[in-house]
């Protein structure tokens, strides 16, 4: 790390005796290019309380600034109303709006014991290529058993830092004045056996998404599309969807688009549905965007109606030639539950395009296609002078029943003025028809 600041710790924790076990990890994250400031989880997965940790971490290749370190996760101050003793906003009494605790305001309870619970004491120093990190609780209190993150580092990003991957590692210092272990020590001082995960930022790089909004029913199988945006050839790739709540079941997986000649496998993972692309015969994708895969999940009959899903990536990895890591990032979405959609598990018969929904819409709405065989297929947006503003679908396609999203983006990204437009289907079969859906601002 460049030297930001240097703060001098006022404590360490000397412990010899290991007692229990600890894995304290550096969550990877990703980042745009051009962004300035990244905050980076560190977790800690403990079976049993942990009196206090200290650590230090460098980044490799040193480019990044450390800007702070804070308390967060299970180390956070517990939430509260800032009205004041009386508890009740907007009479100027005792303490509202002091951004401070005072005794008496409305607050969260999360340690149920009846108090609240400030938050723990997170010291650092920089070293120059590393930051050293101290976590501890001025009144003796101690993290319970979980797994959850305990503290944050606020790095800043050079402008010149684009499309790169910067490892996040920890490390040992004892060529120094103040040497610095790797410590999680228990409630009364002992060390713990510790596991130290190391992580790392992703900058620009590839993109893998899914769409921004979707939709299906309680019951009903539904298909969407995962797209890359590549600025180089990619020979393979790999990742880990999760949804939140758990409410969805991939039942199958193939290679569309711009990868419709890969290998696509899936399995159960942590959770989460890992999905592995490559090509066997030495193929690749080629620069630019598009869809890659099509992933169809059947939705729990337990979903209830305008309950929102939340899709997002894990573990991604994206590999171009001769196996070589690119740097990447997944961007995540929601599927929206309306229970007044209904089953479409037969294959179809006919080629069809049906109608939008919601219309009118505002912000996404969906668009159901069908394709009873393996086709080459294009839907595109118009607007009233019969222009396109938008290439929604192209690919080729094996026989199902698909939905795309539209965002009411034009091909270039920006938003489109309200208004009347019309999304038309043509295939290789012949197959061209055309339907009308309204954007309300």
């Amino acid at each position: 790390m460049r030297k930001v600041m240097t703060l001098g710790l006022g404590m360490m924790l000397l412990a010899a005796v290991a007692f229990g076990q600890a894995t304290v990890s550096i969550v990877s994250i990703s980042a745009n290019n051009g962004q300035a400031t990244i905050a980076v989880p560190i977790n800690l997965d403990n079976a049993t309380a942990v009196g206090g940790l200290q650590f230090s971490i460098k980044d490799v290749p040193n480019q990044l600034n450390v800007l702070g370190v804070a308390a967060s996760g299970r180390t956070a101050a517990e939430p509260f109303q800032d009205v004041g003793v009386d508890g009740i906003a907007g009479t100027s009494d005792f303490g509202e709006g002091d951004n401070q605790y005072t005794a008496g305001e409305p607050f969260t309870d999360t340690n149920d014991n009846g108090v609240w619970d400030g938050a723990f004491s997170v010291q650092y120093t920089n070293r120059d290529t590393s930051v050293s990190i101290l976590i501890f609780d001025n009144a003796g209190r101690s993290i319970p058993d979980g797994n959850a993150p305990i503290a944050q580092i606020i790095f800043g990003v050079p402008s010149t830092l684009t499309d790169a991957i910067v490892g996040l590692r920890f490390h040992e210092i004892n060529n120094a004045e103040i040497p610095w272990g790797l410590v999680i020590s228990d409630p009364d001082g002992n060390a713990m056996d510790g596991i130290w995960e190391n992580g790392q930022v992703t900058i620009g790089g590839v993109e893998v998404a899914v769409p921004e909004n979707t939709s299906s029913g309680p019951g009903v199988p539904m298909t969407f599309e995962v797209s890359m945006d590549n600025v180089v050839p990619v020979k393979g790739f790999q990742f880990t969807i999760h949804d939140s709540p758990d409410h969805l079941t991939v039942t199958s997986v193939a290679g569309i688009g711009r990868a419709a000649n890969f290998t696509i496998e899936t399995n159960e993972v942590n959770g989460g549905s890992m999905v592995i692309g490559v090509d066997t015969q030495g193929g690749e994708i080629v620069a630019g965007s598009g869809a890659i895969v099509a992933i169809t999940f059947n939705v729990s009959s337990a979903a209830v109606d305008n309950e929102q899903i939340q899709i997002s990536f894990n573990d991604l990895v994206v590999a171009a030639a001769g196996g070589l890591a690119v740097p990447s990032h997944g961007v995540g979405g929601l599927v929206t539950i309306y229970t007044d959609i209904e089953d479409e598990t037969t294959l179809p018969t006919d080629f069809a395009l049906k109608q939008n929904y919601p219309n009118p819409f505002n912000p996404s709405t969906t668009i159901g296609f069908d394709v009873p065989e393996n086709s080459n297929v294009r839907i595109s947006i118009f607007n009233v002078l019969g222009q396109e503003v938008r290439s929604l679908v192209s690919g080729n396609y094996s026989a199902g029943r698909y939905h795309a999203i539209w965002d009411a983006t034009d091909n270039r990204g920006a938003k489109v003025v309200s208004g009347v437009y019309f999304y038309r289907m043509n295939t290789d079969k012949g197959y061209t028809s055309t339907s009308k859906l309204v954007l309300l601002k």
